[in-house]
C-alpha cells in the first residue's frame, strides 16, 4: 500500500512539473493547482494570456469541497468584471482558471489559498488561507493586438 501511494504521489508531482492536467472527480487540475470543471463549453474564441476577459462570477467559501456561504455574485449586482488574463493584477486562480475557456462557457473553479488571497485574506471578508469556489461565465474576449 505504501509503495502504491508513493508512486501515485510521484506521478501527480511529475504531472504538475510537466504542466499537464489530469482529472480529479470530474475536475481537471492545472499545473499550479487550480481545479476546474467545465459546466458549459462555449462556442467562441478560446481565452489565452494577454486577452481581456469579461466575466460574471459567483464566489463561495469552500466547505470541504462543496459550495459554502456565498461571498459575492456579479449577476445579482448586474456588473461584469474585466481583466487581462495572465497579469498579476488579479488572483492567480482566475488566470489559471480562465485560460482555455471559450466565450459563452461556464466553469467551476476550486482554488486553494495560494491561488486566491493567501495568508493575507481580505479584511473582514475573507479570512487568511481560505479556499474559495468560483462559478465563472466568460461573456466576452478581446484579443490583444501583437506589439
Amino acid at each position: 500500500m505504501k509503495v502504491v501511494l508513493n508512486t501515485t504521489l510521484l506521478m501527480i508531482l511529475l504531472l504538475l512539473c510537466l504542466d499537464i492536467t489530469y482529472a480529479v472527480d470530474n475536475f481537471q487540475l492545472t499545473a499550479k493547482g487550480a481545479l476546474y470543471n467545465d459546466l458549459k463549453t462555449g462556442t467562441g474564441e478560446m481565452a489565452d494570456i494577454g486577452d481581456v476577459a469579461t466575466i460574471h462570477f459567483t464566489s463561495w467559501f469552500d466547505s470541504n469541497g462543496a459550495k459554502g456561504k456565498e461571498i459575492y455574485n456579479t449577476r445579482r449586482e448586474n456588473q461584469t468584471v474585466s481583466f487581462v488574463v495572465g497579469t498579476d493584477k488579479i488572483m492567480p486562480g482566475w488566470n489559471e482558471g480562465v485560460i482555455g475557456m471559450k466565450t459563452g462557457g461556464k466553469r467551476l473553479l476550486k482554488l486553494r489559498p495560494s491561488l486566491v488571497y493567501g495568508a493575507k485574506g481580505v479584511h473582514e471578508i475573507i479570512p487568511p488561507n481560505a479556499r474559495l469556489i468560483f462559478e465563472i461565465d466568460l461573456i466576452q474576449l478581446k484579443k490583444q493586438l501583437p506589439h
